[in-house]
């Protein structure tokens, strides 16, 4: 493949990556000013794309996606699965933490462990891969509370009240002390697939008295960054990473 050919294939990818969430259609005009192509060079390209059913051209003279990105969608989805890529992400976070860290996926009203890498220290908890655990109790459960579509009532999903951030300007990593076991603190964060939908959630946990405010933020950022970047190898929006407003409850977090 020559360099022209390159050119005019990352051309083809800007137009289809001008697309955004909530786009019905797109008009050529919209088009040429999201890419900033001629629209004699974006027509040239649609057409292209048409054949190869990436693209639709309406009888109004909008463009929508094809089926083709669909059908790819969907096989990327069955292909790329959390359980996957996460071992050596919970083996990193235990090095870099000291703390134990669980993949906890949804069953029903229940949050399952899926993997686990236990903490090199004496005292710690014992969770294994396979218990079954209250969905909505401790830093794993409100993230299935407040992020899990399935499980979000009567509330706007990720808003978390502030005393549960690691960081009060975003609204995870999400942090609890106690609510589980009295001697235990949790520290939890959502990885997203494609279609916005909470995957899982990772979970470093250990005994509280390693968990006070500063120890919390640091492994807070560690935690956020390694869910950051496995919601992006499996192709999710990192919009609710981003800062949140402020929302205030008089829940105490038990200490």
């Amino acid at each position: 493949m020559n360099d022209q050919s390159l050119t005019s294939v990352g051309r083809a990818l800007a137009v289809l990556d001008a697309f955004r969430a909530g786009d019905q259609l797109l008009s050529l005009a919209e088009l040429a000013a999201r890419t900033g192509f001629y629209k004699s060079t974006i027509l040239r390209l649609a057409q292209s794309l048409q054949r190869a059913n990436y693209l639709v051209r309406l009888e109004g003279g909008g463009y929508q996606l094809g089926a083709a990105l669909i059908r790819l969608g969907e096989i990327c989805k069955r292909a790329t699965r959390i359980d996957d890529h996460v071992q050596p992400v919970l083996q990193r976070l235990v090095e870099a933490t000291g703390e134990s860290a669980t993949l906890y996926v949804r069953r029903g009203d229940q949050r399952f462990c899926l993997r686990r890498v236990d903490s090199r220290r004496t005292l710690r908890d014992h969770i294994r891969e396979g218990d079954l655990l209250p969905l909505t109790i401790g830093a794993p459960g409100r993230v299935f509370m407040y992020f899990d579509t399935g499980v979000v009532a009567g509330a706007t999903r990720g808003e978390v009240p502030v005393e549960f951030r690691t960081d009060p300007s975003l609204p995870m990593p999400i942090v609890t002390r106690g609510e589980y076991e009295p001697e235990l603190a949790s520290i939890a964060c959502g990885v997203f697939g494609p279609q916005d939908e909470l995957l899982g959630v990772i979970c470093l946990t250990g005994l509280g008295i390693r968990f006070q405010r500063k120890a919390a933020q640091e492994m807070g950022t560690t935690l956020l960054e390694a869910c950051r970047r496995l919601t992006g190898v499996l192709g999710g929006g990192l919009h609710h990473y981003a800062p949140r407003k402020t929302v205030r409850t008089r829940m105490p977090v038990r200490r």
